[in-house]
């Protein structure tokens, strides 16, 4: 159907899977004179993913070998053309630097008002709408359209925007004014037909495009339209959405004239709806469904994503079954290694060094890239150690000052000295967004990484925004802060879409907007529910259906349409279509997008059949009989030298004291920013020590000279702690209100007979092995009393409720330490307690039958280090309040087998 508004030729033909060939055939017919000779002309398609099909089609349509015409985009034509123009960071510098100027909003938002004007400026821009030249004007429209006189806050949006837009106006164009420029330009010299396939209606840019060109040559423009189909799909899904919605008869009419139209369903075989109860379970049906789809042979799959999170974990479980997905959606900048290391450094530049940013920046696997890497490796072991070892939290000085001290730290301070050296050519006030971005430049050569980050893909690509920007920027005066130049740098990096292109794969994954007009064997939908599927929001700025009427903007029921009409493009142009979502989010339903639902409705109303196929469970390991329990056996590398709380770790669960004690896995030690329990513990330890070794008898001395010496030495051992940190003066505090009832406790222990008779006593005995060799059991007792009778006493401070001790002693057999002490001492310990030092008075409590139990955890520990070095298992059967806290449960998957019974097996 040709239509003759202009002296362009309009030619809306049926959106069909071949859409893109009907307009190839077209064109050849239009042009059979020319063949085989295409070259003269110019095809514009809307997106570049289809040229590919376009030169397909017209060899096919010509049935020869063909001179084919050229094929590019009106953004491909415009930057061939040179358009210029302001670049988005040079306009958002310029438009930033005037609304700080003016003070009309708060700092913290200037950088997201910014993006809402650019972008409400390019939309008057494309759509040729002007705002009033007079002020007042603009404001009486804008008064007519919120119906509202008199308002101030209406006088200052039009006074905002219209004052930002004269300005914009008066400068240099930007990028899309540019392009529009050059594109002109090049259709005055138009020097052969035009031929432009269009999404759905010609966008403003289009129709100057078209008409400008047919001035001069003929121009001839196609447009899908799904209300022109004749296939049943397309029918079908135009009674669920109808084209004119205005005038459409309600839904129940609509299913009962689909019902007539179609005895049996057209979709029912093409589309599947399917509601997931997690995030897993809708990766894994996706998995699943391409697998399929790659057994029965397609050759071209699309994953559409409307939920980015849920397609990532897709992608992950398709690589690990060995399926390669080619993305052409590709990766914000901002989630790769190499934004990780720019911010790593930014955050090492905020915040002094703080340790954390430190690590992060020297194990970038991108900086010193010139050191030798056994170099590299022990300067980063020196340095995570030696912050460790000197409880350093911040202050890059202080850490090269503090291991400059040490021997064997040389490689560490070489790389602090590194970290100094590209601290220096970064500004140290505000400075022009050119001059930052050349600073960090200079600090990522003298960190050693440009190398390797243009050796990665991603890197690469990173280097090539930073360079790109300095030299855009490198004419704006504007001055930033280094907050200011951050924000905006981290805006940069979060809009910059990395894209590998090293894939080729038969499985693809792109955006709805992407695969319009593209046909495809197989698509899922990833994300079809209301949040993720969903119209663009319009922005705050004239966000008012009403105002943007006024103004000539898009309104929301533009957006809604084009949805639907992509929706229905995209079930037609493939032969199956998946719709996936989770139902759940949040622990709330989640329900799938009003298209969608609408759809499933009418199809259940019409044929009986809601297209929902069954909701899809998490996979679990249980559901699949478990993942076998590890049970491994290392007799050569069974340790002979054992701590009171490695054997605890044996008994409480083997697989934890495998990981720990015979694989070296333990948890290595913090940097401690703030004093914790266990640190506290060590305090109290401490102290008890100091203070026992200046009075060794507490009896004849007055309670209120022993409190104040106790409390004079408390407050000096948690002085440096209370320095770094005023709030640690509430553990001082803490155990401040022990300290009366801890004297009266030892006076009355005296009483009893029992004399303090050391501290921090260090203890090791060799245990004989069945079938020879030994093993040596050692430990550190707390304190170590003695009777005149020459009976011994073995106590464990212990700085946590009487309670929690109580219940851990009702199953002597299992709690060891106790018993080991009391082993590690000898037959004289007649008592072994612990002492619980948490509230107004000590509680001992003791472990029964003690020289019993010592030896029975001496015989059951010896057998057990005999059974492991007889090859003897380690299974992770830890029980729940082990396993809570303990550090190897990832290590284990403790939460993806099914538990069996039994100790260390053969």
């Amino acid at each position: 159907m040709a239509e003759a508004e202009c002296a362009v030729a309009i030619h809306s033909l049926p959106l069909t899977a071949d859409f893109v060939d009907v307009c190839a055939r077209r064109i050849v017919a239009d042009c059979r004179a020319r063949l085989p000779d295409l070259s003269s002309l110019l095809v514009v398609p809307p997106s570049p993913a289809l040229a590919p099909a376009l030169r397909r089609g017209l060899a096919e349509a010509a049935g020869r070998a063909l001179l084919l015409p050229r094929i590019a985009t009106l953004a491909q034509l415009a930057t061939a053309a040179g358009a210029g123009g302001q670049t988005d960071s040079q306009r958002q510098l310029v438009l930033y630097q005037q609304l700080r100027e003016r003070g009309w909003f708060a700092d913290s938002a200037l950088w997201g008002i910014c993006a809402e004007l650019i972008a409400l400026f390019d939309e008057l821009s494309e759509r040729a709408v002007g705002l009033p030249e007079d002020e007042g004007e603009f404001l009486d429209r804008l008064e007519r359209a919120y119906d509202v006189r008199g308002s101030q806050l209406l006088r200052f949006e039009a006074e905002v925007v219209h004052r930002l837009w004269r300005a914009e106006a008066a400068g240099p164009p930007g990028r899309p004014a540019a392009q529009s420029i050059a594109l002109a330009h090049l259709a005055g010299a138009a020097a052969g037909p035009l031929y432009m396939l269009c999404e759905g209606e010609p966008r403003p840019v289009e129709q100057a495009f078209s008409q400008a060109w047919s001035v001069r040559q003929a121009a001839t423009v196609f447009l899908p339209k799904r209300e022109m189909s004749t296939e049943a799909p397309m029918q079908a899904l135009n009674f669920a959405w109808p084209p004119d919605a205005a005038a459409a008869p309600a839904l129940a009419e609509r299913a009962a004239a689909a019902r007539s139209a179609f005895p049996l369903s057209p979709l029912a075989s093409r589309l599947r709806l399917i509601g997931a109860a997690s995030l897993e379970a809708e990766a894994a049906a996706v998995v699943l469904e391409v697998k399929h789809w790659l057994d029965r042979g397609r050759q071209s799959i699309a994953l559409v994503v409307a939920d980015r999170v849920a397609a990532r974990r897709a992608r992950a479980l398709l690589e690990r079954e060995g399926v390669l997905v080619q993305d052409e959606t590709g990766w914000k900048l901002s989630t790769t290694r190499a934004a990780a290391l720019v911010d790593a450094w930014l955050e090492v530049i905020a915040a002094d060094a703080y340790h954390r940013d430190l690590l992060d920046l020297v194990k970038s696997p991108f900086v010193f890239g010139d050191l030798a890497e056994a170099s590299r490796q022990a300067g980063l072991l020196q340095l995570e150690e030696g912050l460790v070892r000197h409880n350093l939290a911040y202050g890059l000085g202080r850490f090269e000052a503090a291991l400059a001290r040490e021997a064997g730290c040389g490689e560490a301070v070489e790389l602090l000295a590194r970290v100094a050296a590209a601290r220096r050519p970064m500004p140290r006030a505000s400075a022009t967004a050119a001059d930052w971005l050349a600073g960090l430049e200079r600090a990522l050569e003298l960190l050693g990484a440009v190398d390797r980050l243009a050796q990665d893909a991603a890197g690469g690509a990173l280097l090539a925004l930073l360079r790109a920007r300095r030299e855009e920027l490198a004419a704006v005066p504007a001055r930033l802060t280094f907050g200011e130049w951050r924000e905006w740098l981290n805006r940069e990096l979060e809009n910059a879409a990395f894209v590998d292109r090293g894939i080729d794969s038969p499985v693809v994954m792109t955006h709805l907007a992407a695969v319009r007009l593209r046909r495809f064997d197989a698509a899922v939908l990833i994300g079809a529910d209301r949040d993720s599927l969903a119209p663009p929001r319009v922005r705050s700025v004239f966000g008012n259906r009403a105002v943007r009427a006024e103004l000539g903007l898009s309104l929301p029921d533009e957006t809604a349409a084009r949805l639907r009409d992509d929706l229905a493009g995209l079930i037609v142009s493939c032969g199956e279509v998946t719709a996936t979502w989770q139902m759940l989010r949040g622990g709330e339903a989640n329900l799938p997008c009003p298209e969608l639902s609408l759809l499933s409705v009418l199809h259940a109303s019409a044929w009986g059949d809601a297209l929902a196929a069954p909701a899809v469970a998490p996979p679990s390991a249980a559901a699949a009989g478990g993942t076998p329990m590890p049970r491994p056996a290392a007799p050569l590398r069974v340790p002979l030298r054992l701590s009171a709380s490695a054997f605890a770790s044996l008994m409480a669960c083997p697989y934890q004291f495998f990981a720990r004690h015979m694989l070296g896995l333990a948890r290595p030690e913090e940097v401690r920013e703030a004093l914790e329990k266990r640190d506290y513990g060590e305090f109290v330890h401490r102290i008890l020590q100091r203070f026992h070794a200046a009075h060794p008898q507490l009896s004849g001395h007055a309670d209120e000279a022993l409190a104040a010496d106790l409390e004079a030495i408390s407050r000096e051992v948690f002085a440096p702690e209370i320095e770094a940190n005023f709030l640690e003066h509430a553990w001082l505090a803490r155990w401040l209100d022990c300290v009366p009832g801890y004297i009266a406790w030892q006076k009355a222990r005296e009483a009893a007979g029992w004399r303090h008779a050391g501290g921090e006593l260090t203890r090791e005995i060799a245990l004989t092995l069945a079938g020879g060799g030994t093993l040596a059991l050692h430990g550190r007792l707390d304190r170590l009393d003695h009777r005149a009778d020459g009976a011994e006493a073995v106590l464990d401070y212990k700085t946590q409720d009487a309670q929690g001790l109580k219940r851990r002693l009702a199953d002597a057999a299992e709690d060891v330490q106790l018993a080991c002490y009391a082993l590690l001492q000898g037959e004289r310990v007649t008592e072994a307690a612990y002492l619980a030092l948490d509230g107004d008075k000590p509680v001992e409590l003791v472990l029964p039958d003690v020289q019993d139990m010592a030896r029975a955890q001496g015989q059951r520990l010896a057998a057990a280090v005999a059974a492991l070095c007889d090859g003897a298992r380690l299974p992770a059967h830890g029980a729940p309040g082990v396993c809570e806290w303990c550090e190897v449960r990832g290590l284990c998957r403790r939460d993806y087998h099914s538990p069996t019974a039994g100790g260390l097996a053969s």
